[in-house]
């Protein structure tokens, strides 16, 4: 189980609560997807929400590197 050593903010079943659009979590810099984020269910999920996840870090990085 998650111990939430990181002061994200979670659902009430635990998993992190992060946005279905860009994955970003309460907490500035930290994002989540997959199983954290969803709760456990299938790799396909899993597969697409990485994949999304991930396009979502590399636009909020080139952001950072404009400002």
């Amino acid at each position: 189980s998650f111990d939430n050593q990181f002061s994200i903010d979670l659902t009430l079943d635990g998993r992190i609560n992060a946005n279905e659009k860009n994955y970003k979590t309460s907490r500035k810099n930290f994002f989540s997807c997959g199983d954290s984020r969803r709760g456990q269910s299938l790799v396909v999920w899993a597969i697409k929400e990485g994949r999304d996840c991930a396009k979502s870090v590399h636009k909020y990085l080139k952001k950072k590197q404009l400002t």
